[in-house]
C-alpha cells in the first residue's frame, strides 16, 4: 500500500511541532541546559523515594503481568521493564510522594511525565544517546508541555480535569519525539496523538491513588505516541486548535492559543518551571511558607493556636481548601491545605515524615486542621495566573493575639528559586533514603556532566538499581 499523501494543516500545532523538530543543542540557552539537568536529578531523587509506595509496586505488579522485554530500570527497586513499562512505573513513582517539580501557570509536573519516558528511551531500546539528546529531548518535552497547558489553564482544571494527565502526555510525545529525531509532519502526529490520550480526573486528589498513576500514563502515553508517529500512524493534524474535538476546545472554555505559539525560541516557558520544597500540592504551600514565617518570627507553638483564616484564590480555595476527614489514604493529607497548615504549625515543616499514616489520624493535628478556614479573598482572585497561589494567613492565639503573613510565591517557584545546593541536599535525601550512598554520589556526578557525557542514561539506570 501506498503512503498517504502529506496533507498540511497550518495552525499553533504546527508552528509548535516545527520550533520542536528543527530545536538544535546549540539553540538553548545555557540556563536552560542547568535548568534541564536540576530537571532531571530532582525527578531521580523523587522517583527513587517513590519506588517502595504500595501505589508504586501495584503499578510494578502491573507491567510484569505484561511480560515485556526488559530493557529499562524501575528507579530505586532491583525491577527492569520495556520502556512503556519503565516510564509508567518512574512516572508513578516520580510523583508519588508530591515532591516532583511543578509549573505553576500550567498546574502540572513535567518531571514525572517527561523524565521517566527521556530516560527509559535512552538506556539501549531504541539507540544509544548522548547526554546532549537527553537535554535537547528534556527541553522539548518540557517546552511544548507548558505552553500546551498555559492554553487550557486553568480553565481544565476547574471543569475538573487533572492537568498531569492531560499536558503531561503532551510533553512526554514532544520529548520522545525530539529523542528520535521525528521531522515535523512525524512531530504533528505525535502531538495529535498524545492529545487522544490526554486524561485525568482531579477527583483523583480527594483519595485515590490513581492521581500519582496520571502521570505514570502521561509518560507511557507520550512514548506511545511518538513511536506510533515514527511508525506512520498519523494523530489529529490540528489537535491544538480543531474547533470541534480538539484538545482546546474540548477541555477549556476560554483556552489561548498565543500562549502556545507566542515568544517560540526566545520566551522560554521552561524558565518558568519550578521545584518543590514540601511533600504537599503546590497549592498548599505558600501556607506553608507563612505560617513557617510566623513560627519563626513570633516564636508560637502550634499548641497555642485557636485558629487560623487563609484567604486565597478561587483555584486554591478549589484544590485544597476543603475541610480534613482521614480515610486512610496519604494523598488524601497532602492535597489538603488544613491538614498541612495544621501539621506545619505543629512540626514546623511539610516534609515526608509529617504524612506518615500515625499523623493521618492524629488527634492534634485534626483538632486543629478543623480551626483552619480557607476563604475566597477576591483581591488576590483578581491577580494574574502567575499569583494564583497567593495567600494572606492570619494566626489568632488562645490569648487573642493575632500574626499576619502574606506569601504570594511559595519556596521554590521560579520567582523564589530554591538554590543550585538546596536542590542537591533534596535530592541526596530523596534517592539516599532508598539507593546506596555510592548510587547517590555517582547519579550526582553523572547529571552534573551530562552535557560531555556518550550514553549517561545506561550508568544511570545501574545506579538507580543500586538499593540499600
Amino acid at each position: 500500500m501506498n503512503a498517504p499523501a502529506k496533507f498540511v494543516v497550518p495552525g499553533a500545532t504546527r508552528d509548535i511541532a516545527d520550533f520542536a523538530a528543527n530545536l538544535q543543542y546549540g539553540d538553548i540557552p545555557d540556563d536552560l541546559i542547568l535548568n534541564a539537568k536540576q530537571c532531571i536529578r530532582d525527578s531521580l531523587g523523587c522517583g527513587a523515594f517513590g519506588a517502595p509506595t504500595p501505589w508504586v509496586q501495584a503499578v510494578v505488579r502491573t507491567v510484569n503481568l505484561l511480560g515485556q522485554k526488559p530493557t529499562a530500570s524501575a528507579w530505586g527497586m532491583k525491577v527492569k521493564a520495556d520502556p512503556l513499562g519503565a516510564a509508567f512505573i518512574n512516572g508513578t513513582a516520580a510523583q508519588g510522594y508530591e515532591l516532583d517539580d511543578c509549573h505553576d501557570q500550567s498546574m502540572s509536573h513535567y518531571g514525572a511525565g517527561v523524565i521517566p519516558a527521556v530516560i527509559a528511551c535512552s538506556e539501549g531500546a531504541f539507540g544509544a544517546f548522548t547526554g546532549k539528546d537527553m537535554i535537547r529531548a528534556t527541553v522539548a518535552g518540557y517546552e511544548l508541555g507548558t505552553r500546551i497547558g498555559n492554553t487550557v489553564s486553568p480553565s481544565a482544571f476547574h471543569r475538573g480535569f487533572h492537568p498531569c494527565g492531560l499536558t503531561s502526555t503532551f510533553g512526554s510525545a514532544a520529548a520522545i519525539a525530539k529523542l528520535l529525531d521525528l521531522d515535523t509532519d512525524q512531530y504533528v502526529s505525535a502531538l495529535g496523538l498524545a492529545g487522544s490520550q490526554a486524561a485525568g480526573l482531579m477527583a483523583a486528589q480527594f483519595g485515590a491513588m490513581a492521581k500519582r498513576f496520571h502521570s505514570g500514563k502521561a509518560s507511557q502515553n507520550g512514548i506511545i505516541a511518538a513511536l506510533c508517529a515514527r511508525e506512520g500512524l498519523t494523530g489529529v493534524r490540528d489537535v491544538l486548535e480543531a474547533p470541534y474535538g480538539g484538545f482546546c476546545s474540548t477541555y477549556s472554555s476560554d483556552y489561548d492559543l498565543k500562549f502556545a505559539t507566542e515568544g517560540l525560541g526566545t520566551d522560554w516557558e521552561m524558565r518558568h518551571n519550578g521545584f518543590k520544597r514540601y511533600s504537599s500540592l503546590a497549592s498548599s504551600q505558600t501556607t506553608v511558607d507563612a505560617l513557617r514565617a510566623i513560627r519563626e518570627k513570633a516564636g508560637i507553638r502550634g499548641e497555642d493556636v485557636e485558629k487560623v483564616r487563609v484567604g486565597t484564590t478561587e483555584m486554591v480555595y478549589v484544590h485544597c481548601g476543603w475541610p480534613y476527614v482521614p480515610n486512610g489514604e496519604t494523598i488524601g493529607a497532602q492535597m489538603n491545605l488544613p491538614y498541612t497548615g495544621a501539621v506545619t504549625l505543629l512540626e514546623g515543616n511539610a516534609f515526608i515524615d509529617q504524612y506518615t499514616d500515625e499523623k493521618l489520624v492524629d488527634p492534634r493535628i485534626i483538632d486543629l486542621a478543623n480551626r483552619i478556614e480557607v476563604f475566597v479573598d477576591p483581591e488576590l482572585d483578581a491577580r494574574e495566573k502567575h499569583q494564583m497561589r497567593a495567600v494572606r494567613v492570619t494566626v489568632t492565639m488562645k490569648d487573642g493575639a493575632e500574626h499576619f503573613h502574606e506569601q504570594t510565591y511559595r519556596s521554590g517557584h521560579w520567582r523564589n528559586p530554591m538554590s543550585e545546593e538546596a536542590l542537591k541536599e533534596k535530592f541526596r535525601d530523596l534517592a539516599g533514603r532508598q539507593l546506596t550512598a555510592d548510587a547517590v554520589a555517582q547519579i550526582e556526578r553523572i547529571i552534573d556532566n551530562l552535557e560531555n557525557e556518550e550514553a549517561p542514561a545506561i550508568a544511570l539506570g545501574a545506579a538507580l538499581q543500586q538499593v540499600r
